[in-house]
């Protein structure tokens, strides 16, 4: 399946700024495609990039890149963004590589959120994660699946191992996240041909019988 609305490439911009951060996600990422489909508005696109440069970069935010990299990936196959869940963040590779089986990732491709969700169950492994890696990914899960079930328990848990400066950071990141993964699934955005991973990402269609509000 061809992505919806066709991302602008790397260098192809008459913005030198625009063109720096497809540069930018390239390094960062392997990949350009979701910066280059944000590129087609250009002031949208610095907004968004600052954003993910806050965080991702290292770029002023308090909480290690590691972390929201390993946050990143769980809630990517949560909410069955094939995109999101192919790429990876390229400097802290690595580092999270050898924690990724204890996320439980799947095959997110072709695959619903729901579908993603109920295959996921039970698969964190926090014995082979430090209680602070995995306190932030229970609030990963609790996020994406229903805010509204961050308990205080769960805020407890958190408050054992970050400050509320940190907390604030890691449910805004989180946030962040989901929000790429709702454009990029929606679009069906898929990876370039000239990055690092190729191939044609799969998405899930759920049927509007599976949503009872619509």
């Amino acid at each position: 399946m061809s992505a919806r609305i066709s991302s602008l490439p790397a260098g192809s911009s008459s913005d030198q700024a625009v063109n720096g951060i497809l540069d930018f996600a390239k390094g960062g990422f392997g990949d350009t495609q979701m910066f280059g489909l944000i590129a087609r508005r250009p002031e949208l696109l610095k907004r968004v990039a600052a954003m993910f440069a806050y965080f991702l970069a290292g770029e002023g935010g308090l909480i290690e890149p590691a972390l929201l990299e390993l946050m990143r990936l769980r809630g990517a196959n949560l909410n069955a963004c094939t995109y999101c869940a192919t790429v990876r963040l390229q400097p802290v590779v690595s580092i999270v590589q050898p924690k990724e089986q204890a996320l439980g990732l799947i095959d997110v491709s072709g695959l619903t959120k729901a579908q993603a969700v109920q295959a996921l169950k039970g698969k964190l492994d926090t014995s082979s994660l430090t209680p602070r890696e995995a306190a932030a990914l229970h609030l990963v899960d609790r996020i994406v699946i229903d805010p509204h079930s961050v308990d205080d328990k769960l805020f407890a848990e958190l408050k054992a191992h970050f400050s509320d400066d940190e907390i604030i950071e890691l449910v805004c990141g989180s946030a962040l996240f989901s929000w790429a993964g709702t454009l990029n699934t929606t679009v069906r955005l898929e990876t370039g041909a000239y990055s690092i991973y190729g191939g044609d990402p799969a998405y899930g269609t759920a049927s509007h019988a599976e949503n009872a509000c619509l």
